[in-house]
This record gives C-alpha cells, structure tokens and sequence, in this order.
C-alpha cells in the first residue's frame, strides 16, 4: 500500500479560533473610536481575554494574515474580514507598517493588551516600521506581545511563495493521485461484495482536507483534467476535491469535513451494480438506459449498508448517495412518494459539484463537454429548481471567473493557465505563461496578473485547448 505523504501543513482552527480573531479585530477597532476606560471597550476586552484563554497554546499565541487568508497558532481560520471585525483593514494598516502578524504570551494582561492597542492607534506608517515598533513595544513596558515581521509571518517574499506554489502542485498530485487508488479499489471491492477499507479512505480525505486547507488551488487544477484514462475513478475523486473545498469556505469543522469528502467519494458507488456497457456507452442515453440509470441511487445505499461497518460516516455516505440527484423541489430521483423534507446538506454540495463535474467532462449524462464559465451559468440561470442559491453562489467562488486549470489568452497575445484565483479581484488570478505568438515556451512564466508589474497583462477570454490542438494536461502535470 502506498504510503501516506507527509508534509507540513496547517489545520483547520474551529469556533474557539474563530471567535478570537473576530474579538481581536473587533477590540481593535474599538480602541479607535472610544476611551479604553469606556464599559463598551472593557466588555470587549474581558471577551477577548475569554476567548484568548480558550484556544489551545503552548505558551503563546499568535495571530497573522498570509496573503488574505487568517491563523491562528498556524491554524487557518475562514471567517469574514470585511463584516463587523473589519480585519481586512487593520490588515492593510499592518502591510503598511511592515507587519504580518502578532504574537501574544499567555501571560499577558488585560491592561497591556489594552495598552498595546492604543499604542498600535497612534502609528502611522509614514514615520514609523516594524524594527521601531517593535522597539518602541518594550520601552512602553510590553513585554508580552511581539510584533510578527510579514517575513516572519511568512506573508512576504515573493520568490518563496512561487516554491511553496510549486511544492504544493506536486503534492497535490500525489495526493490526487492516492485518491483515485483508494477510488479504485472501493470500486474493485464493491462490485465483488468484499468489505470496503474504509480506514483508508478516511485517510486520503484527512490528507485531502490538509492540503485544501494549505491550497485549495492545485486540487482544483487537477480537478479541470477531464481525459484521464478512465475518467469513473477521477470523477468521483474530483466531486471529492470540490465538496470538501465547498465544505471548507462555509467554516465546516474537521469531522464535518471528513464525513463530507468520504460522502462525496462513495456517491456514485450505486454504479458498480449497474452494467458496465451502460456506464460506458458512447451514444446519447435512450429511455430504457435512463430508467436503468435512475438506479443507483438507491443501488448505492444498499451497496454503501452492505458492505461498510455503521458508524456516522456510513450514514452520511448513505444518505448522499440517496439524495444526490433529488432536487430542492424534490423533482429528480428517486421519486419520493411519501413525506418530503429537505435533502442534507452534504447531499445538496454533492449535487452542485456532481453536476458541475459531469457537465465539463461530456461524460455519461451530457455527452457534449462544456465550458467551466457555460456551466456554472447553466447551472445559475436553467437549473434554478435543483440548487439552493447560497450554495450555488459559494461554488461560483470557488470556480471564479477563470477557473483553476483553465487556459486564457493575455492581451498581450500569451496563452497562459490559471492556478489560483484572487480572492480580491478574480479577473487578476496567479498563472503560468506557457505560450506567446513564437508558439511554446521551455521554461513557463509565473505570473500575478494581480501584480504592480504586470498591469499591462489582462485576461481576454477562456481558450478551448482542442481548438489549438493543446492538451491541458501538458501545462498541468509538469513544471
């Protein structure tokens, strides 16, 4: 068996890291506006203190931002910095004042910790940096609190950042790769009634819940390689990658996670019942296939209770596999006779990326592939009855406007292949150049398009690799 691949990555952090950040910048504003003897900012202040004690520490705690994403003691933390916090501008203060982050003692006090955000009150970044702050912190007497560096928080560096992208790709791929294995073998067992490793399967979702929690964006890349050489496998794999990258952009906890990205890959396990011609039948499905097909979801609870031992991750995977292609006005199948009540909601994120998946491979349903951007307006605007809107619309974001493994053509006549989107303006996504009007570059171009320096280089459309003769698996799978 393959060995897991191990490598350092952060954690999701849960409500108690959630709420410590938004009681952090929140105090942090406060201390703007008010007196620090004022009841409303003291209030604050004993929340925050609350809130520091409950999360777990080996001493110390710290708090930074990594280009627009939030940890904590390295846990990454999904929450909203434009909403009441107003992280997202003190974030911009610090960036000009050369900071990255800030590192607490668990033996702070509430009046240094108040002290501490006056004195950050009275900086402005045109007379002051991060070696005279942090100075200036312990002459004021703060002994406790250390200003991170954007270097030490890991927030700078650009040529870093490219490795780390590159470190990353490969990981993925390895992972992406144990994923469809596992897939495999879950199939191979299913269809001859032997009892499924489900400890294995679990952890190839962990892994894959580490690694989206790091980058989401080089899954998702794999996630847009639709010609693998059986694409059964891949597809379940990939609905896997996109539920648990949905999951993690709704502040879903780790168990929550896992019972999702296992779901999502025992979804379609109803197939395996169903006969092989039909699952790989070239032609348009007639209505004796439909009916056959219409099958498995319910072939794939029984398969799912059959052969796995009971436990919450079976039950999850059971009901996904029910309700998968029930729809949010409970057309769809199964027929549901008797009393109706809303699909769960891992079932309802299962059913976004089921379909969206299926739509831009051309396979088994839709035998004509679509485009990413074709798809997510099929979906947003022709299949209004099948999806709830918020999920949808938190979908769209993953996707972006220029999806991760697309190929776009720069307005300076290069060609280029999206690898992660830009939260902050998703027509500047992270690319690598790969072609320009000489043809094929050797050594591909990484590019931010978000960049000072490459604001001549914009993003005219989405390329069909097939109409060049490209196969984008060339620009994906290697450096």
């Amino acid at each position: 068996m393959t060995e897991p691949v191990n490598y350092d990555v952060s954690i999701l952090g849960g409500q108690a890291e959630q709420r410590l950040l938004s009681s952090f910048f929140v105090l942090y504003k406060t201390c703007r506006i008010i007196d620090l003897s004022n009841a409303t900012f003291r209030r604050q202040l004993t929340t925050f203190m609350d809130h520091l004690a409950a999360v777990p520490n080996y001493g110390d705690i710290t708090i930074k931002a990594v280009h627009d994403r939030y940890f904590v003691n390295e846990r990454l933390v999904r929450f909203d910095d434009h909403g009441q916090s107003g992280a997202s501008g003190v974030v911009a203060e610090w960036r000009r004042l050369g900071v990255g982050g800030v590192t607490l003692d668990i033996r702070v006090s509430p009046d240094e910790v108040a002290s501490f955000l006056q004195f950050m009150a009275t900086e402005k970044p045109s007379s002051v940096n991060i070696e005279t702050l942090s100075a200036q912190l312990t002459a004021h007497g703060i002994p406790y609190i250390k200003l991170l560096s954007m270097k030490e928080a890991g927030a700078e560096d650009p040529t870093v950042s490219e490795e780390a992208r590159r470190r990353f790709r490969l990981m993925a791929r390895k992972t992406f790769v144990r994923a469809i294995s596992v897939v495999q073998d879950i199939v191979a067992s299913a269809t001859n009634d032997k009892e499924l490793n489900t400890a294995r399967t679990k952890r190839v979702v962990h892994t894959l819940i580490d690694h989206i929690a790091q980058d989401e964006s080089s899954l998702l890349e794999l996630a847009a390689i639709k010609d693998y050489d059986d694409y059964t496998y891949a597809h379940s794999t990939n609905v896997c990658v996109y539920a648990l990258t949905m999951g993690v952009r709704l502040g879903l906890d780790r168990p929550r996670l896992s019972q999702l990205g296992f779901g999502a890959l025992f979804h379609d396990i109803g197939k395996v019942k169903l006969p092989a011609d039909l699952i790989r039948k070239p032609d348009a499905f007639d209505e004796n296939d439909w009916i056959q097909m219409q099958r498995h979801p319910m072939l794939g609870v029984k398969t799912i209770l059959y052969n796995l031992k009971f436990d919450p991750h079976t039950a999850r995977a059971a009901r996904g596999a029910f309700e998968h292609h029930i729809n949010r006005d409970f057309t769809g199948y199964p027929v549901l006779r008797h009393q109706r009540r809303p699909t769960n909601l891992f079932s309802q994120i299962i059913a976004i990326v089921d379909t969206f998946d299926a739509l831009t491979s051309g396979r088994v349903y839709i035998k004509k592939q679509m485009t990413p951007d074709e798809v997510i307006r099929k979906m947003r605007y022709q299949m209004t009855v099948k999806f709830d809107p918020f999920l949808l619309k938190i979908f769209n974001d993953v996707i972006g406007v220029y999806p991760a493994g697309s190929l776009v053509l720069l307005t300076t006549d290069e060609i280029a292949l999206v690898l992660t989107n830009n939260e902050h303006d998703f027509a500047r996504p992270y690319v690598k150049i790969v072609g320009n009007r000489s043809g094929l570059l050797t050594d591909p171009l990484w590019v931010d398009l978000a960049g000072a320096d490459n604001l001549e280089r914009r993003i005219v459309r989405l390329i069909d690799p097939s109409r060049y003769g490209l196969d984008i698996k060339d620009f994906i799978l290697t450096d």
